[in-house]
């Protein structure tokens, strides 16, 4: 498992390798579009962590707006998952947010995913609201999940 930059692929081939992993991994298929996807890539505001072994196996998608960041997608290939992938993406963006500043991460999860609930609440999210019918393809409730900035200690 490596972490690559997306600067290694066009915009075209990372939008279908996204779009593909998306579609196995989430369980009411990808949430974006290729086209969306590859808008998104090309967009200041996005960053991507993505984890190759012979293929992509996982991403994290996020923005960054001023000192907040936001999860947007997050994918791990069902042949990948349990293996810590998870974790990783989240310890590196964390690692990002500190470098940048960042006073906060916040993300929306489906009200039925209680892995991913469980793997946030794991790595210092906390749930602050919900909202009401936010998913659709099914209508489902999301819940706010926030990790506020750790304080750095004094060495």
């Amino acid at each position: 498992m490596r972490l690559v930059n997306e600067c290694f692929f066009t915009s075209e081939k990372l939008a279908n390798f996204l779009f593909t992993l998306s579609n196995e991994s989430y369980t009411f298929g990808s949430p974006w579009s290729k086209e969306q996807f590859k808008i998104d890539i090309g967009s200041e505001q996005s960053g991507y962590l993505i984890l190759e072994e012979e293929k992509v196996v996982a991403y994290l998608c996020y923005h960054q707006f001023l000192d907040e960041m936001e999860i947007f997608n997050f994918a791990i290939s069902p042949q990948a998952k349990r293996k810590g992938y998870g974790n990783f993406l989240l310890n590196r963006l964390n690692q990002l947010a500190l470098a940048e500043q960042v006073e906060q991460i916040i993300l929306e999860v489906r009200l039925s995913n209680k892995a991913a609930q469980e793997l946030y609440l794991k790595n210092g999210f906390e749930i602050v609201s919900s909202r009401k019918n936010y998913y659709i393809k099914p209508c489902e409730d999301a819940l706010v999940m926030i990790k506020k900035r750790e304080a750095r200690t004094k060495e």
